[in-house]
């Protein structure tokens, strides 16, 4: 499904207008950091689990984009690195060069420019090309309370006919431990290395007012410390001013997150030391022809939006997903490795958060090393399934259920004509196995295999589908390097795709490639 919208300024204007506002601060001294670590960086997210899961560092890494004061202060707090392995001070270098790179000047500046032949649909945590071709630049500065990114970018041939964006902005100022912004920033939500099924970068950015807690540490309170670092996070964001369902809806977000019992030992071990787990929710709601008060807006806060059954069908408010997830290092032994898991539903509700008939899922495992050399790999196994209640024996799959809504019944759970969740899109299976290497000298590569059943059942054709319109099973392999050059930092990356049609068996084979180079000034 392609959306069409004429080009405007006017979406990314307060957004784009605040950053610039606080740029003009960070001119004034010297920086401190960029606010935000963005997703998309896969390298970056792997450097930063490592030092989590080696105890390096304890903050919470599950939801992105991540403060980087909260990274910057577990940092400067770490053990004397000659108790570290050769993989985990190469992690830690290329963590505090990161964090140099903002503080070496009062404004930060970058350009791009990629090109790409048949971008990937099905999107990882990785960042890469939306489209056949895009040119664009960055520039950024902070304070001790201000901080702040222009980003533009111009784009060929878009699939939602905006060919200027101001994808990647945002202006933030710090209020004692929380961070209010104006952001138009990639969100990642989950342990998911392949897959998200709340909130993931499939779509564009959403531009948005956000809250979060900048620094994680832990309550001081003896009542409270068992909860360890937590963050919360909060926004609400406004969607395309036409749809087909509803014109400018809201879109809110809210999750909190925290790593608890970690002190809790039975004789020498301490089982729940490397354990992360959140709780999240995400709601469209407010629009043309929907109530926009503060009365709707707590009636899908709490959940009493589920038409006939808590609320009657014209006062429903709008359409929610909640769910929780974990990410647990090491449960059983000390092997270098972790299990996660996310479950989301549809039509949330408190009385009973997610509601199971509706549910779907995402687990995986994940497994990591490194060399002497000081290089690090890690192997994931991940598995997502966006068919309501797919898992639950006792229930037949729910079809057309994930990501669409009574009321927003058309575009349903997506921006600009992709899904905010899985890149997937409703009722697909997938089955992924990926390897990371990671250089001490920060080049990295990246391999991986997918196998995914897309859009299972349901109506056919499906128009809402961004994907496929009736069943396809698809076998993909992706590989990408990144190299850092006197140039700048050098991307490629190469992909085939295997599709055959279930309806008609017809076979597609497809072969598609990206380069991407990023200069800092």
């Amino acid at each position: 499904m392609t959306a069409t919208h004429t080009t405007r300024i006017t979406d990314f204007g307060r957004v784009y207008l605040l950053a610039l506002f606080a740029i003009l601060f960070g001119l004034m001294s010297l920086a401190r950091a960029d606010a935000w670590f963005d997703a998309g960086d896969s390298a970056l997210r792997h450097d930063l689990q490592l030092l989590v899961d080696s105890g390096v560092i304890d903050v919470p890494v599950t939801a992105w984009p991540i403060p980087s004061a909260d990274v910057a202060w577990a940092i400067e707090n770490t053990s004397p690195t000659e108790k570290l392995s050769a993989g985990e001070r190469a992690a830690l270098q290329r963590m505090k060069g990161r964090l140099a790179a903002f503080t070496r000047k009062a404004v930060h500046a970058t350009a791009h420019v990629s090109g790409a032949a048949k971008p990937i649909v099905l999107r990882t945590f990785e960042n890469t090309p939306r489209e056949e071709g895009e040119v664009g630049a960055t520039l950024s500065g902070a304070t001790e309370h201000f901080s702040g990114r222009a980003a533009v970018q111009w784009v060929v041939d878009p699939d939602d006919e905006k060919e200027l964006r101001f994808d990647g902005s945002y202006g933030s100022v710090r209020l004692g431990n929380w961070l209010l912004s104006a952001t138009a920033l990639d969100r990642w939500w989950g342990p998911g290395w392949d897959n998200s099924l709340i909130l993931s970068n499939s779509a564009r950015p959403i531009p948005s007012i956000s809250l979060d807690r900048e620094s994680s540490q832990p309550f001081e309170s003896k009542w409270l410390n068992w909860i360890g670092p937590w963050r919360l996070t909060t926004f609400m964001g406004r969607m395309e001013e036409e749809r087909e369902d509803i014109d400018h809806p809201l879109m809110f977000g809210m999750r909190i997150v925290a790593r608890p019992f970690a002190n809790v030992r039975f004789g020498s071990v301490r089982p729940f030391n490397g354990l992360e787990v959140a709780i999240e929710r995400t709601a469209q709601w407010c629009g043309e022809g929907l109530p926009c008060d503060l009365d709707a807006f707590w009636n899908m806060f709490t959940g009493n939006d589920n038409a006939d059954e808590n609320v009657d069908p014209e006062d429903e408010p709008g359409n929610q997903l909640g769910g929780w997830n974990i990410r647990w290092t090491s449960p059983i032994g000390s092997a270098p490795y972790a299990i996660y898991l996310q479950r989301t539903g549809e039509s949330f509700s408190l009385e009973a958060p997610p509601r199971q008939r509706r549910s779907f899922d995402l687990f995986g495992v994940e497994i990591w090393g490194e060399r002497e050399s000081g290089s690090s790999w890690r192997v994931h196994a991940e598995f997502a399934g966006t068919t309501c209640s797919d898992l639950d024996q006792q229930l037949e799959p729910i079809f057309d259920c994930a990501y669409n809504n009574g009321i927003f019944n058309v575009e349903g759970y997506r921006y600009r004509g992709r899904p905010i969740g899985a890149s997937m899109d409703g009722d697909g299976r997938s089955y992924t196995l990926g390897l990371q290497i990671v250089t001490a000298p920060a080049a990295s590569g990246s391999v991986l295999v997918r196998f995914a059943e897309l859009n299972r059942g349901g109506v056919v054709p499906d128009t809402r589908n961004t994907v496929a319109t009736g069943p396809v099973d698809l076998w993909n392999l992706e590989t990408s390097a990144s190299v850092p050059t006197k140039f700048g930092d050098f991307k490629v990356g190469l992909g085939f795709d295997y599709a055959t049609d279930q309806l008609t068996d017809r076979l597609e084979r497809s072969v598609r490639g990206f380069a991407e180079l990023r200069y800092q000034f």
